[in-house]
């Protein structure tokens, strides 16, 4: 219970003692702060039975619908694979058509749900029936309307639509083909007739979808082949009149036209050589005549080329005359010289025959120019005709050509037409055999169970919650903590020792009736000092004020000790200690003096003197304090009073002037004790004024009320204060709370043990003695 050695040297702290999470401390405050978070537990829960109780009942059927495409493809005999991101593709399209409008118009429709009571007037939500209550408490107060008879329920097609796709879920079974469709309704047997609607409502979505795409591509083939069989009728008849037109009906007629322009290039390539052979002998005969009628006996033979020549007697003579004529000229010249008088009548008979010959080749040169322009003539009139052949072939090769574009259009036509048709027909049996690409695998169920409210649930989220906020008040009070509850508190932050604490005290009666007050002490001094709405006895009331004795017989100078009771506010029990202490200290056989010097607040004057006459002012007046001091005949204890009747002066002045040292002195001779009542320490500084003449101080505080900063400031604020303070007390303490702040292994948890410790040696020492 007590703490008699906590000095501030000893409380530094050991390297087991620091740690990252002290959870003694947080279970201390767990501990401490219990109440607030049962009481925010509780609440909770009955705020969630409430619910519970309230709170409509909903049910939940859901079923199973399977997207298989090969359903299709045996119905078409095709076998085609579908890739991963198709599948997803179509799944997520068919979640989506599942939650449209369509398919809840569909199921309205089916299920006839306009008019349906129990889907149009569920019962009433949480919030609803707290209105509904509110309603009929407040409805005598403010009046109530004639009830009417409600008409049937009936809604239009878009409302229940809409209440459809608030209350069904679609949700794809992991990353599968199926999808699950769900509904909470307010019924089991209602969420089952939905769910199954659903599933029979997206099979036949997708069977109408199907028969309505097949239909719709029918029709369109079929006007296709109707337009397709008009244009291959026309491109028929385009040709028919085409081959009438350009006179083309079958392909010899080109090759007949290729055999004539064959021929006619031959016949150019014939007259094409003749006209350059004739046009050189030209040539050759026009470069003699140029050379003239001297060179016209050496090129004789040019006349032997010709072709008139063996036609012509007359050449061949001349040709013989002249090889004759040379041959003489020869043998002359031979024989008799160059100068023989033959020779004269040889060469001239030479020369006439040169100009004979000179004559018949200007003759061949006018008959080649001749020949020469008549091959060049039928040269031009060959290429003219090939030409023109030419141009009536290349008119036919047009013909051709467009004959040819209007006989492929025709079998383009006709291959298209035969597609289509082959198409139709397929159209045509799919309608006869349909087969959706989605079929329903697990039938809607009925719920055994409501799905909501989910009791277990409910019940943990409120205790959750019940603890978050129990945690979140503790945690408030925690911060809100502005007191001393512990003596390791005292020490940590005044660093002065701590004494004891003093439980709460019943002295309101007794501090006006004597006889009640011998009572009192009386109790006191066989431990039994009872505390306020309790029977149990308060030990540690006395083991405090044996270790304010220890402090102060530890502190004390020559003569008796001399030590001050003070407080940081009024109100905080010093009075009561300071009599208590100088009532303890006179039974264990000293000589003790108590001095009432709070002038202002004289209570231990109202609690043990109120009948006297003198009180301390009086001593200024010349007065000795033997004529003021009263003396119990009971116990002994000498009393100085305060002034009965209202403060005199200034209070100050009188408690640090000479005449106050030389009381003061004079009963540290006489007494072995001398206790002061003085003023507390946050008002005023007057206590400060007997310091000096003091062996220290002993402050008493309230436990859970005085402000451990306010303590702090006024011990900061005197700095001589904290020196000379034996001790702190903590007073009006409630021992069963005390254990709450205590942590794991402080003294304050072993209360009850200390009790029943000193409850035995109570019973005991009476009976020993």
């Amino acid at each position: 219970m007590l703490e008699r050695g906590n000095y501030p040297e000893t409380l530094a702290p050991q390297p087991m003692d620091l740690k990252f999470i002290d959870l003694d401390r947080i279970f201390s405050v767990l501990r401490r702060q219990m109440r607030v978070i049962g009481l925010c537990v509780a609440i909770m829960l009955a705020l969630g039975l409430i619910y519970l109780t309230l709170a409509p009942r909903s049910y939940v059927s859901a079923g199973q619908i399977l997207i298989d495409k090969n359903l299709e493809q045996v119905a078409d005999g095709t076998t085609v694979s579908v890739s991963a991101v198709d599948l997803e593709a179509q799944v997520l399209n068919q979640i989506e058509v599942l939650r449209s409008s369509r398919i809840a118009m569909a199921v309205a429709k089916a299920e006839n749900l306009t008019t349906d009571a129990e889907f149009l007037s569920p019962p009433p939500s949480f919030t609803g029936r707290i209105r509904g209550a509110f309603s009929s408490l407040l409805s005598p107060f403010f009046g109530r309307g004639a009830v009417v008879d409600a008409a049937p329920p009936q809604a239009s097609i878009d409302d229940v639509a809409g209440m459809l796709r608030a209350n069904v879920q679609v949700d794809r079974m992991g990353r599968s083909a199926i999808i699950r469709v769900s509904y909470e309704a307010s019924s089991p047997e209602l969420a089952q007739r939905i769910a199954r609607a659903y599933g029979n409502a997206v099979v036949q979505d997708q069977l109408n979808a199907d028969l309505d795409a097949t239909k719709a591509a029918g029709d369109w083939m079929q006007q296709r082949l109707t337009e397709i069989g008009a244009s291959q009728r026309e491109a028929n008849l385009a040709i028919q009149k085409f081959r009438q037109d350009s006179g083309l009906s079958v392909d010899q007629d080109r090759t007949l036209s290729d055999k004539r322009v064959e021929a006619l290039s031959e016949q150019l390539a014939t007259a094409q050589a003749e006209t350059g052979r004739i046009r050189a002998l030209s040539a050759q005969v026009q470069a003699v005549i140029a050379a003239g009628p001297e060179a016209a006996a050496n090129n004789v033979g040019l006349l032997a080329q010709s072709e008139t020549t063996t036609a012509n007697p007359q050449v061949a003579t001349v040709r013989t005359q002249y090889a004759n004529l040379v041959s003489r000229i020869a043998e002359v010249t031979s024989a008799f010289g160059p100068n023989h008088p033959q020779l004269v009548a040889l060469n001239a008979q030479k020369a006439a025959l040169n100009g004979q010959i000179f004559a018949q080749l200007q003759g061949l040169n006018e008959q080649y120019l001749t020949q020469l322009q008549i091959a060049e003539q039928q040269e031009v009139g060959l290429r003219r005709d090939i030409d023109n052949e030419g141009n009536a072939d290349s008119d036919a090769n047009q013909a051709q050509i467009q004959l040819n574009e209007l006989q492929q259009r025709s079998t383009a036509l006709g291959l298209l037409y035969n597609t289509f048709l082959g198409r139709y027909e397929e159209a045509i049996q799919q309608q006869s055999f349909p087969i959706p690409a989605v079929r329903v695998i697990t039938e809607a169920l009925l719920p055994d169970s409501p799905s909501s409210p989910r009791t277990l649930i409910v019940l943990a989220a409120a205790l959750i919650g019940g603890l978050f906020m129990g945690l979140g008040f503790g945690t408030f009070n925690e911060l809100r903590e502005r007191a001393f509850r512990t003596g390791a508190q005292v020490s940590n932050e005044l660093g002065v020792r701590f004494l004891g604490y003093l439980p709460q005290l019943e002295l309101g009666k007794a501090s006006r009736d004597p006889k009640q007050r011998a009572n009192l002490i009386h109790r006191f001094l066989r431990n039994q000092v009872v505390r306020r709405g309790s029977n149990t006895p308060t030990t540690p009331f006395l083991e405090t004020l044996k270790s304010g004795k220890l402090a102060l017989r530890s502190a004390r100078k020559d003569g008796g000790g001399v030590v001050g009771v003070v407080s940081a506010l009024p109100g905080e029990g010093k009075t009561t200690f300071a009599v208590a202490f100088a009532e303890m200290l006179v039974g264990s056989g000293s000589k003790v003096l108590l001095v009432d010097a709070d002038l202002r607040q004289p209570g231990a004057t109202r609690l043990i003197a109120s009948a006297a006459e003198f009180g301390l002012m009086d001593l200024a007046e010349g007065k000795n304090w033997r004529e003021i001091a009263q003396t119990d005949p009971e116990t002994g204890l000498v009393t100085v009073p305060a002034n009965t009747s209202g403060v005199v002066g200034r209070t100050n002045d009188f408690l640090s002037s000479p005449a106050m040292q030389t009381f003061l002195a004079e009963a540290r001779r006489q007494f072995d004790y001398v206790v002061i009542d003085l003023p507390p320490l946050g008002p005023v500084v007057d206590a400060m004024s007997v310091l000096p003449w003091t062996d220290g101080f002993i402050l008493v505080t309230e436990w859970g009320k005085t402000p451990r900063r306010l303590v702090r400031t006024i011990i900061g604020r005197e700095p001589e204060l904290s020196g000379e303070l034996l001790g702190v007390v903590l007073n009006k303490v409630d021992f069963k709370k005390l254990p709450r702040y205590s942590e794991a292994g402080g003294v304050e948890r072993f209360v009850d043990v200390y009790q029943r410790y000193y409850q035995v040696e109570t019973e005991v020492e009476p009976a020993a003695r």
